[in-house]
């Protein structure tokens, strides 16, 4: 199935998404230094009204696109292409995107969404032959957001992005039932969206090519990737469009010319490439990533992963994964030691990777103790790393630790409020917890945050009824607690319940 790209401009839930950053004096700079125009947006900023509703729209997307996609919710993947899209925003933009969402979809496409949301679909990333090539598409996104091409008057926009997201949703809701029922919904959406002038013109494409080469060269990719995996996805649009398929959503909304592309070559052409060592850098990393992919999306097969195991460290790594899950153990561990006699360079080079393939794999059999003890000596060289947190907090958990679990994941919550995986992760060690209270108290205080914790994973996936009804009874649950003696520790509690239900039906009344 193909995904309609959602495209209007992208703002912080901060507010001001004032001044864009002016580019360091770099070498690079002297290619066209003359040409990079990043808006300058103080002065002319958005008023306190259209930031609270470019805010509103993004929360919004989030929920609506978690409620109707599959997600790659791996939390390496999320953190590695997080850890991109972050460096490459940080180029052209003072604020940070609002979400990055990584769609379980084998199409090529990225999108940016309203309030600062910024999607890739899994297809992209095995499409692409690098970490280059994968940072050239998120690059041109974050170009055409830094150069305001999404802008139109408040009806345009609310029109756009009412047909837009209305077209995907509806297209995931038809796939469901009938894959052509979606594709010919996709194509009416799209054509629509065509006339209502969506799709980026010629001029607004050559930009986003420049700006996202300057942005890639600033954060330390090649810019030579982008022409690169451009012309790709041409050459398939052609294979597409003999063999009467449709083209990549990429495609159609940020459409491919041969002029273009001679001309994104030539310009690349005069940039300076990356030393040895930063390409042996990306391309190790990708290597990681596309298996890791693979063996998430459930996309290989044994045979797949034996053969490229031959020659790439993350094929190997993937297959200790998949042994791991098919539960074939002493096959997964004969694998993993041919890693650990690497030299000790090599191995570090997979970390934390590594470690976690080797935790997971003590999970499938039970050793939860085990698999902590290994994230935890990750955990403590990478602290601020998400992924890390999130798979100790889960080992953590299932060794009797939930108060020490609870105390990795609320940090994440605070930093990333629509963080599903965290919020969930939340809910199970305060079940946990209710279990294993010394106190009658202290359990049903586990248990009103856990019905808490599970309204925000509801919220996030967009059902508000569900997150209203976990709420309410852990409003009636504190309101108990409340009537006893301890009721000086329940006013607090019931005051952050009543805020997270005024705060749900908001989220569920607004319609953008």
């Amino acid at each position: 199935m193909t995904l309609l790209v959602i495209a209007t401009s992208a703002h912080s839930k901060d507010g001001d998404d004032s001044q864009a950053m002016p580019f360091a004096n770099h070498s690079w700079q002297t290619v066209e230094s003359q040409s990079l125009e990043l808006p300058n947006l103080r002065g002319q900023g958005l008023s306190f009204a259209e930031q609270y509703q470019n805010k509103m729209l993004g929360e919004w997307s989030l929920q609506n696109i978690n409620g109707r996609v599959k997600m790659e919710h791996d939390p390496w993947v999320q953190e590695t292409v997080k850890d991109m899209t972050w460096r490459l925003n940080a180029q052209a933009r003072q604020q940070a995107p609002l979400g990055l969402v990584i769609l379980d979809n084998p199409s090529i496409n990225a999108f940016a969404a309203p309030g600062g949301v910024i999607g890739i679909n899994t297809g992209t990333i095995l499409a692409a032959k690098s970490m280059d090539e994968l940072a050239s598409v998120i690059a041109h996104e974050v170009a055409h957001i830094s150069q305001r091409h999404y802008e139109h008057s408040a009806d345009e926009r609310k029109k756009a992005l009412l047909m837009q997201v209305g077209g995907m949703l509806a297209a995931i809701a038809a796939s469901a039932v009938d894959g052509d029922a979606a594709a010919a919904v996709m194509a009416g959406s799209q054509t629509a969206s065509m006339n209502s002038s969506m799709a980026f013109s010629r001029n607004n494409e050559r930009e986003a090519d420049r700006v996202g080469m300057q942005i890639m060269t600033q954060a330390g990719y090649d810019p030579r990737a982008m022409p690169r995996f451009f012309a790709t996805m041409n050459q398939q649009s052609q294979l597409n469009q003999v063999e009467n398929r449709f083209l990549p959503s990429f495609v159609r909304s940020h459409p491919l010319s041969d002029e273009r592309l001679s001309e994104s070559q030539s310009r690349a052409g005069q940039y300076p490439t990356l030393s040895l060592s930063q390409q042996q850098r990306h391309q190790a990393l990708f290597d990681l990533l596309y298996w890791r992919v693979q063996i998430t999306g459930k996309h290989a097969s044994e045979v797949t992963l034996t053969t490229a195991a031959k020659n790439s460290l993350g094929a190997k790594l993937a297959l200790v994964s998949w042994y791991g899950e098919q539960q074939r153990i002493k096959e997964a561990n004969e694998v993993l030691a041919e890693i650990n006699k690497l030299p000790n360079t090599q191995r570090q080079s997979l970390e934390p990777l590594l470690s976690i393939t080797h935790s997971q794999l003590l999970s499938e059999q039970g050793k939860w103790q085990q698999a902590a003890d290994i994230l935890e000596s990750q955990q403590r060289l990478y602290p601020e790393r998400r992924d890390l947190r999130l798979y100790l907090a889960e080992a953590l958990t299932n060794s009797n630790q939930p108060s020490r679990a609870q105390a990795l994941l609320k940090p994440l919550t605070e930093q990333q409020p629509s963080d599903r995986y965290a919020w969930q992760s939340l809910q199970l060690a305060n079940e946990k917890l209710a279990k294993t209270a010394t106190s009658p108290q202290l359990a049903n205080i586990a248990t009103i945050n856990a019905l808490r914790y599970r309204s925000y994973d509801q919220l996030w996936n967009g059902r508000y009824e569900s997150a209203l009804t976990s709420l309410t009874q852990a409003k009636q649950l504190t309101e108990n607690l409340q009537a006893t003696a301890q009721s000086n520790s329940a006013r607090p509690l019931l005051a952050n319940i009543n805020a997270e239900i005024k705060a749900i039906k908001t989220a569920k009344d607004f319609e953008p």
